[in-house]
């Protein structure tokens, strides 16, 4: 039950997103409902890469440019171990990516089911 719990915004999307699909089946095909259905999951499975590529401090180091006049930010040089001990970390999933890899991977298996 704490599954359901922690995770019923996702379920609840997922819910909604069916919903609305299942309601468009009688003025259009099935088959467009489902690739509807996929497109929306791979849109949620890039989500789910941004955020477990933020937490993973896969941007960490990247150095700010002034745009205007073409001149580099005069910060402190970040330091190379610092930057590797902060990537080299284990990878984390936190409940955004959670969020968007239950929506992603349920869109996805039943568009791809429909389809068959």
């Amino acid at each position: 039950m704490s599954k359901l719990k922690q995770n019923r915004w996702a379920l609840t999307t997922l819910a909604a997103i069916l919903v609305i699909g299942l309601v468009a089946v009688p003025f259009t095909s099935l088959v467009k409902v489902a690739n509807f259905w996929f497109m929306i999951g791979l849109v949620f499975l890039i989500g789910a890469a941004f955020f477990i590529i933020e937490k993973g401090h896969m941007f960490a180091g990247c150095v700010d440019a002034d745009t205007r006049t073409k001149i580099r930010c005069q910060k402190k040089k970040i330091s190379v171990r610092n930057v590797a001990t902060v990537k080299n970390g284990p990878i984390v999933v936190n409940k955004y990516a959670r969020f968007c890899l239950i929506v992603s991977i349920t869109l996805i298996v039943l568009g791809i089911v429909v389809t068959l």
